[in-house]
């Protein structure tokens, strides 16, 4: 991605569509991923398995969420937290990591991944009412339950209203009502833990997980978690502002940043280089400066990066006679127009 990257392969010829190969490629990833464009539409479902590539540069986030899932003084207390951060700095990897350590599987039982969905989504109760039955489910829960809660749920609500008896909830605030009631059951006396990955603002859970004295229960996700046994409930969100509607409290926020040690960055880059069955780019200052400054630190860009050719511009004679040939200025000049239209991720 350097000048001393391209060191290993290509002649002056394939220069310059080399260059606007990358550059095209860089900015087709920021356009699918930015602010911009691709907002809530087309969410990746994730799994609780371990990530398939190597994790690098999260010691001390780790650790302080192996702190926040075993800390022995508040063993029995529920407790939540939000990890924030922009799309591609690591916050799945970061739980799904925690999730399958060993001392965390050695305490909490049952856990359970929710992947936030995306067609099945919607504004109002259905959001609500369909990650309540992916949760359920996993706690092993079946469908003829869900149909059996359906048909008491309509049934009753038909026969109140033949009956002229009004209490004004839906069908649907019920049902949510008795999933909630089925939930709170499921997990009782339980050492639970929940991580619910890519929440976003209109999944309309935007409510804090504490125990409130003036709501009604049964229409709240609060309800559902019971509070005296130590469970624990972690969200991820890209989201700060959705993220302080959730906590009580400032420090159970977490916000993860992308990465400051280009070592590291450059790590995650060389791994699925290797994966790929590659040769990695020398491994030089210039190098590892320029894959930082390429991806911003941020995890997913380094292994995109690696996905494509290196940029190969000057060969290492030239290289080492100091000479760039007069075509590197678009990928090392700061301000060369590549780096004016770059928006940030």
């Amino acid at each position: 991605m350097t000048q001393k990257d391209s060191s290993r392969g290509l002649t002056s010829v394939g220069r310059n569509d080399s260059t606007h190969r990358f550059a095209d490629r860089y900015k087709e990833w920021l356009r699918t991923t930015g602010e911009e464009t691709k907002q809530e539409e087309d969410r990746v479902e994730t799994y609780s398995e371990l990530p398939a590539h190597d994790i690098y540069g999260f010691g001390n986030e780790i650790k302080s969420l192996q702190h926040f899932l075993l800390d022995q003084k508040v063993y029995k207390e529920f407790k939540s937290l939000v990890i924030v951060g922009e799309h591609g700095v690591g916050k799945t990897a970061l739980c799904q990591k925690i999730f399958n350590d060993d001392d965390v599987k050695s305490v909490y039982a049952p856990r359970v991944w929710v992947s936030m969905p995306s067609n099945e989504s919607k504004e109002g109760l259905d959001g609500k009412i369909c990650v309540l039955k992916k949760i359920l489910k996993a706690l092993g829960v079946e469908d003829s339950m869900f149909e059996s809660i359906r048909r008491e749920v309509v049934e009753e609500v038909s026969n109140r209203r033949e009956a002229g008896e009004i209490d004004g909830e839906t069908a649907k605030e019920k049902e949510l009502s008795a999933l909630l009631y089925a939930l709170h059951l499921n997990l009782r006396w339980k050492k639970y833990m929940i991580v619910i990955d890519d929440v976003r603002e209109e999944d309309n859970w935007n409510e804090m997980l504490q125990d409130g004295e003036e709501k009604q229960w049964g229409k709240y996700l609060s309800d559902g978690f019971p509070k005296g046994s130590g469970g624990r409930v972690i969200y991820t969100t890209r989201d700060e502002n959705l993220a302080k509607k959730l906590v009580a409290e400032k420090h159970e926020i977490h916000c993860l940043w992308p990465l400051s040690d280009s070592y590291s960055v450059w790590k995650i880059y060389e791994a699925m280089i290797l994966k790929r069955e590659k040769e990695p780019p020398r491994k030089d200052k210039k190098c590892i400066d320029e894959l930082m400054n390429k991806s911003r630190g941020l995890p997913l860009a380094a292994r995109l990066l690696a996905e494509l050719d290196p940029v190969l511009l000057v060969n290492e004679k030239a290289d080492q006679n100091g000479s760039n040939d007069g075509q590197t200025d678009s990928v090392n000049n700061p301000t060369s127009e590549e780096n004016k239209t770059t928006q940030p991720l």
